[in-house]
């Protein structure tokens, strides 16, 4: 009985951490170390992040919806957060300009569409003044006319 009782803990402790393993795994301070460094051995490394990442998924995955078709509830709170971690850390590492949520608020009306930014010919980002007079003069605070110039 103690041994089924260490197993349990091992199993959801797994279920716990595997998410946020995997999340920090893709953290952008590390991915853009590991991008930086051109050597063989730098490159192993970052291929081995990938496969620990992966590895971490699909175990989060497949613990999270065993726990899910448990009886009970709190099981099915873990099994729940295991996935959303772990589609968390999916979508971070291999969609990281997907947005779902972003999509489905515009699609309902409740975030309007953001402006596209507009670019200047030396590849600078022109910003623009959200608050323009009446008169059609700017704030001078958008990079055009006197008070924006450089």
């Amino acid at each position: 009985m103690e041994s089924l009782a260490y197993l349990v803990v091992i199993i959801f402790m797994v279920t716990l951490f595997s998410g946020p393993f995997a999340i920090a795994l893709t953290s952008h301070s590390l991915v853009n170390f590991l991008n930086s460094k051109e050597n063989v051995p730098w490159a192993i490394v970052n291929v081995l992040r990938k496969i620990i990442h992966a590895l971490t998924i699909i175990i989060g995955t497949f613990l999270g919806f065993s726990l899910m078709s448990a009886d009970v509830t709190i099981a099915k709170f873990f099994g729940a957060y295991a996935i959303v971690s772990a589609y968390i850390a999916l979508r971070r590492e291999y969609f990281p300009e997907f947005f779902i949520l972003v999509r489905l608020l515009i699609l309902l009306g409740i975030k309007g569409k953001e402006e596209p930014r507009i670019y200047s010919a030396d590849g600078t980002e022109i910003i623009r003044a959200k608050k323009v007079k009446r008169i059609g003069r700017s704030s001078g605070r958008d990079g055009h006319g006197p008070g924006g110039q450089h």
